[in-house]
């Protein structure tokens, strides 16, 4: 039997050591994401402790463990926020991954919808930097008042308690979506600058499981809207953009494997071709790339 000495590291040495294994298993490119994972402290965004936690996405079939050890959240696990409602703050790798893959840069404007308690709020905030802005958007009120009172001391954050779909946000270079949906709210797309991005989890599973999405990146540009596929996750639904019949499709198009073929979001009317992957009024997903289309 080996026996190994018990190595007692301080919460800061927790919380470098837990963005360096972000960086490894999420594979991300931004230095700035990194270290906003470094400096930002997640206990603050998760209530108050006894905190409960599971390295699996919670749900009926799973169960959390507790722990009032500040470290033991700097590892690659979910945290509850609301248990009863399997509502949790997310799995860093897979958000962080996400954020990645939206190019946060200084002084951008960011949309966050479904902020929850503000954690990845807080981070976005950090890469966009004082010059920057995010608007953070959370349906229940009470993890939209948590966020408020963890964001408090970013000037450049300001958080709104209501429906990400039934906004009007302001021009954004950015749009990070944290709920699962079956197509986008048009102004999502709408608010984007050219250049801009938009990370859309959009609900693949079959119908009656809204829990697996996929999560598509969606870049303005002149011409329209480059698209590309991520990952596919699990993720706590929204309750409003959500359409059975939409997801039907969705499910079809991940199942065929069509969907691996998609370049671009059509938005503007036409008719059904050969091209479009998942089609619907005001939003097709298509294999034709920006331009073609036309």
């Amino acid at each position: 039997m080996i026996e190994t000495e018990t190595v007692s590291l301080t919460v800061e040495q927790c919380r470098w050591f837990y963005a360096e294994e972000l960086r490894v298993v999420a594979n991300l490119a931004s230095a700035a994401l990194v270290g906003a994972f470094a400096r930002v402290e997640r206990e603050r965004y998760m209530g108050q402790p006894p905190w409960q936690f599971s390295s699996q996405a919670p749900n009926r079939g799973m169960s959390y463990r507790t722990t009032e050890e500040v470290r033991d959240l700097y590892h690659d696990i979910f945290i509850a926020l609301k248990s009863e409602k399997f509502l949790n703050n997310g799995l860093p790798s897979v958000l962080a991954g996400c954020l990645d893959k939206l190019n946060l840069a200084p002084g951008q404007r960011v949309l966050h919808i479904g902020c929850g308690s503000g954690y990845y709020t807080a981070i976005m905030a950090e890469v966009v930097g004082a010059e920057g802005a995010v608007v953070a958007v959370e349906l229940e009120p009470e993890l939209a008042e948590l966020a408020a009172a963890n964001l408090k001391d970013y000037a450049n954050v300001t958080v709104v308690n209501g429906d990400g779909a039934a906004l009007a946000p302001a021009p954004s270079d950015v749009v990070m979506v944290n709920a699962g949906v079956t197509h986008p709210h048009p102004a999502w797309l709408e608010c984007l600058a050219v250049g801009g991005t938009l990370l859309l989890p959009l609900c693949v599973g079959e119908p009656g499981n809204a829990g697996k999405v996929l999560a598509v990146r969606i870049t303005r540009q002149a011409a329209g809207f480059a698209a590309d596929i991520h990952s596919i996750f699990a993720l706590y639904s929204s309750p409003s953009l959500r359409d059975p019949a939409m997801q039907e499709l969705l499910f079809q198009s991940v199942e065929t494997r069509k969907i691996a073929g998609l370049k671009s979001v059509r938005v503007e009317p036409h008719e059904q071709t050969e091209s479009c992957i998942v089609h619907a009024p005001g939003f097709c997903l298509s294999a034709a790339a920006v331009g073609a289309s036309a």
